[in-house]
């Protein structure tokens, strides 16, 4: 285990339970062992490269799928906009 004090712990059943809460800790950094039977199971850690941008209109504004010629790429910009 590389830094075992500064990894957050949670049974496999917590997980379960509770996944969005533990993958969004991961997520912002935290590195989350999975213990089975009281055992290490698996190690979620925060993915450096190429991760998700999340704007801020998530969840508040719906997007229809159209053609890109039909948007003329209107929703591209759109895109780039709220992602800042």
């Amino acid at each position: 285990m590389l830094y075992p004090h500064l990894m957050k712990s949670v049974a496999i059943k917590e997980l379960k339970e509770n996944l969005a809460y533990w993958t969004d800790l991961a997520a912002q950094g935290e590195m989350i062992e999975v213990t089975k039977y009281n055992h290490a199971y698996i190690r979620m850690i925060p993915v450096v490269e190429n991760g998700l941008s999340i704007g801020k209109d998530v969840g508040r504004v719906s997007l229809k799928a159209v053609g890109k010629n039909l948007s003329r790429g209107k929703w591209l910009k759109y895109l780039e906009e709220d992602r800042g």
